[in-house]
This record gives C-alpha cells, sequence and structure tokens, in this order.
C-alpha cells in the first residue's frame, strides 16, 4: 500500500514536470500533430506523415524562437508570447482538469483546479518564450560585433 501510493505520488509529480518542461512547445505539437494527421487522411501514408509533422512542429517552434528573439516592438512580441502561452494554458486547464477529475473533487473543486492549473501553465510557457531572447543574448559572446569586424 505504501509502494503504491509512493510511486503514484512519484508518477504524477513526473507528470506534472513533463507538462510543464513541454507547455511551451504546445502549439508547435499541435500544428505539427494535425498537419501529419491531415497528410495520413490524405492518403500519403504512415512514413511521410510522421516525418513532415514532426518536421512542421520543429519548423514552429524554431520560427518562433526566431521571431521573438528578433523583433523589438514591444506588440509585436507580447502577440508572440500569448500565441505560444495560450495554447499551453489551454493545455495545463485540460491537465489539471484530468487529475482533479481522477481525484474525484467536487465540480467547484474542478474548476478552480483547472482554471489554476491553466493559469499556472500558461504563466509558465510565458516565462519561457520571453526567456528565449535572454538565453540567446547570453549565448552570443560578441552581442556588439558586427560580421564586418573580422
Amino acid at each position: 500500500m505504501f509502494f503504491s501510493t509512493l510511486f503514484t505520488l512519484f508518477g504524477l509529480g513526473a507528470l506534472c514536470w513533463i507538462l510543464f518542461n513541454l507547455a511551451v512547445y504546445a502549439l508547435p505539437f499541435a500544428i505539427g500533430l494535425t498537419s501529419g494527421m491531415y497528410l495520413y487522411e490524405t492518403g500519403q501514408g504512415v512514413f511521410l506523415s510522421i516525418i513532415a509533422g514532426l518536421f512542421i512542429g520543429g519548423f514552429i517552434a524554431a520560427l518562433g524562437e526566431f521571431a521573438f528573439d528578433r523583433i523589438r516592438w514591444a506588440p509585436l512580441k507580447l502577440a508572440i508570447g500569448l500565441i505560444y502561452a495560450v495554447p499551453a494554458g489551454i493545455a495545463g486547464f485540460h491537465a489539471a482538469k484530468g487529475l482533479a477529475e481522477f481525484g474525484s473533487a467536487g465540480t467547484a473543486t474542478i474548476t478552480f483546479l483547472s482554471w489554476l492549473g491553466a493559469l499556472v501553465v500558461g504563466g509558465t510557457a510565458w516565462a519561457r518564450v520571453s526567456s528565449w531572447s535572454e538565453v540567446n543574448a547570453m549565448s552570443d559572446p560578441h552581442p556588439h560585433r558586427s560580421f564586418d569586424e573580422h
């Protein structure tokens, strides 16, 4: 009994850790999955659908990181951050709702925990997206050096 409870708590903790780490990639995952499923439904085959879905999802993730890093206009940067944080918040809402329903909580508690999960996971995704440009700036050893100064 003790070990099953311990493993259950460890498993739930691991799932929450995975959710927080992968929340920022909810949008690229959804776009990659949708495009892969579309290709499969149009008869392109399983292998091509999987490869294309992975490529498209990775491209969307890289495009968002590149755009957030290069754009300096605050309203556009806010829009890009929201484009990535809102799907993460939706994923957090449904993950928290599933965990709360699994624990057989009341309706009001499920609703409260679902919205709390959406805010926490969406906020975490926002914090990670907004740190993309800081991470890239720290990795550049010469941030003010242009390509002409060799």
